[in-house]
């Protein structure tokens, strides 16, 4: 795993009630998946150990079912100082760059996985390569523990375009269809 030390200053925002930032942090270069990003992440040491691991599952179930490896990973960010949308008060695990929202999956081959297109929120087991490829990975991700938190478009509108995954200190299966 390559990674490179950053700063981010743990401050209360004015006129905030929380505080945001981390004592450690890095910004994730390269990962065993030798999986490039969008832009680099900025996370907790802890979230950068984690989406490695992470990497390991999308080159095995690209593998798979695709018969090709991820090149690419396009993400919507990891640092940002704010509450949950859906949850006032709550604080995000965005605020200490410990989150990161995937996306986008492009292929060796040039494909892309897209979630707001390919996610497949059926109760079945989806038909489609794409669909199969995003139900795994969210799933794998949440059942093997790499993440406390894996939100996907079966978790609530606000995550219809992307998979949330953090390191919370409670868990939150948001990988299988809401009963």
């Amino acid at each position: 795993m390559k990674f490179q030390r950053a700063t981010l200053a743990v401050h209360t925002p004015k006129g905030s009630a929380f505080a945001c930032g981390a004592p450690q942090v890095v910004t994730y270069l390269r990962g065993p998946g030798d999986i490039a990003y969008g832009s680099l992440p900025l996370l907790t040491c802890a979230m950068a150990l984690a989406l490695a691991s992470f990497e390991k599952i999308v080159q095995a179930e690209a593998t798979a079912i695709f018969r090709a490896r991820v090149a690419r990973v396009n993400h919507l960010g990891t640092y940002v100082c704010r509450e949950m949308a859906a949850y006032k008060g709550w604080v995000s695990e965005h605020s200490y760059a410990n989150a990161i929202d995937l996306a986008s999956f492009v292929l060796t081959d040039g494909r892309t996985i897209d979630v707001l297109r390919d996610f497949d929120t059926g109760e079945a087991e989806p038909k489609k390569p794409a669909g199969l490829f995003l139900r795994r990975v969210s799933r794998r991700a949440n059942d093997e523990d790499v993440f406390s938190h894996v939100l996907t478009p079966f978790f609530d509108a606000l995550h219809k375009n992307h998979f949330h995954l953090d390191l919370a200190r409670y868990r939150t299966d948001g990988t299988r269809p809401q009963g």
